[in-house]
Order: structure tokens, then C-alpha cells, then sequence
């Protein structure tokens, strides 16, 4: 029988991780903040340092999210609230693809050691077809909005090179990101035009799924075939 060895430095990273999540949950816990409060609480954080001071700070935020498993939703939509449609989308696309990566590494970094040397079967035969259509799979689960962490550490347990799982984040995240962006900032001081705001962030996310059913037809029998 194998056992299972954990070096220290992964067991020493592992414990102030359970730690900082332990923590996190009992001060957010103590402050009696509901979760659909925190975008107008960032907002009004933020309002007064400025705007690239806010743009670091929230870029910061979002990439190391994955630590506590913030739902990278609220912060996305936040963005928009608190700069506006389009600046939101931009800093939102820095923010998100840095904790997507981040939560990729870390995954990579603690278990995929351990997936590779117990995984038999079925988990082998999925580990091949991620490695030869990465860019695609990544891509269609981005569209069709799985749950963001679960998709970063689920793939970083696998064998899906990081290139082409960012690549097909970088991509597939784009059309949901916009629209809860855009839906954010119809709300945002200063807008204009909130109809036309609306209608676009809508149009966005009929166009990930639009899409993502267009890559699952595409992809769906040579999956079936091999």
C-alpha cells in the first residue's frame, strides 16, 4: 500500500491557510455584514483614496479572494458599482484572471502530486482529454458559469496545462464578466444611458451560453469518440 507523505512547507502553508479561512469566517461572522452588503461597502471604502489607489486595492482583493473563497461574483459586480461600467471591466479582467490563476497554482502546487499517483481509470482517461482540449473545456465551463473556485481547483488537480487553462479563462470568463460588470454599474453615480447599460449586460450573458452550447455540439462527439 502507498502512503501518503505531505512535505512540511505544504502542511505549514496548509495550516495558516485553514487559519486565515477560520478566521475570515469568524470576524465576518461577529460583523453581522450580509453578503449582498459587501459591494456598497467596498464602494464607499473606496470612494476616497482615488482611483488607481482603488483600482490596486481592488485588483489586490480579487486575486487573493481564493483564500477565503469570497464569491468572486459580488466583487465583480462591485466593480462596476464602484467605477463605473467600463473601468470596471477592465480592472475586473486583471482582478479575476490573477485569483483564477492563483487559485490554479495553489491547487496545482498541493494536490496534483497526489491526484497523479492515486488516480486509475476513468480520472486518467478525463486527465488525457483535458491535456489535449484544454482551451475548449476551460472555456465552455467558463460560459456556462460553474462555480468559479470549483473550476480553479478542480483543474489545477488535473493534468490541463496552466497555459491553456488560462488561455480558456482569459476567454471564456469575458461575456459573464461584462455582464455582471455592466449590471453593477447601472447603479454607479454619473452613468448615462442606463437602458442601453442594461440591455448590453443582458445581451452579454445570453452570448456566453449562446456560445458555450456552440462549443459542447462542436466538442461533444469527438468527447463521446475518445
Amino acid at each position: 500500500m502507498m502512503r501518503l507523505t505531505v512535505s512540511p512547507i505544504k502542511l505549514i502553508f496548509g495550516t495558516l491557510w485553514l487559519s486565515l479561512f477560520i478566521v475570515a469566517l469568524f470576524f465576518w461572522w461577529r460583523s453581522t455584514i450580509t453578503l449582498v452588503e459587501v459591494p456598497l461597502l467596498l464602494q464607499h471604502l473606496l470612494n476616497d483614496v482615488g482611483l488607481y489607489k482603488a483600482a490596486s486595492i481592488y485588483i489586490l482583493i480579487y486575486a487573493v479572494r481564493p483564500l477565503i473563497l469570497f464569491p468572486a461574483t459580488l466583487l465583480t459586480v462591485a466593480s462596476g458599482l464602484i467605477f463605473g461600467p467600463w473601468l470596471g471591466t477592465l480592472f475586473t479582467i486583471v482582478g479575476e484572471n490573477a485569483s483564477a490563476n492563483l487559485g490554479f497554482s495553489l491547487s496545482h502546487w498541493f494536490g496534483r502530486k497526489t491526484v497523479e499517483t492515486y488516480s486509475t481509470g476513468w480520472l486518467n482517461h478525463w486527465d488525457t482529454k483535458l491535456r489535449q482540449n484544454g482551451i475548449v473545456t476551460v472555456m465552455t465551463m467558463r460560459l456556462i458559469m460553474l462555480p468559479f473556485d470549483a473550476v480553479n481547483f478542480g483543474c489545477g488537480l488535473t493534468a490541463i496545462r496552466h497555459r491553456d487553462y488560462a488561455i480558456g479563462t482569459f476567454i471564456g470568463i469575458l461575456p459573464s464578466l461584462v455582464g455582471f460588470v455592466l449590471l453593477g454599474g447601472i447603479a454607479a453615480s454619473g452613468v448615462q444611458h442606463r437602458f442601453l447599460v442594461l440591455t448590453l449586460s443582458i445581451f452579454f450573458m445570453v452570448l456566453g451560453f449562446t456560445l458555450a452550447h456552440h462549443l459542447k455540439r462542436r466538442e461533444g462527439a469527438n468527447f463521446q469518440q475518445n
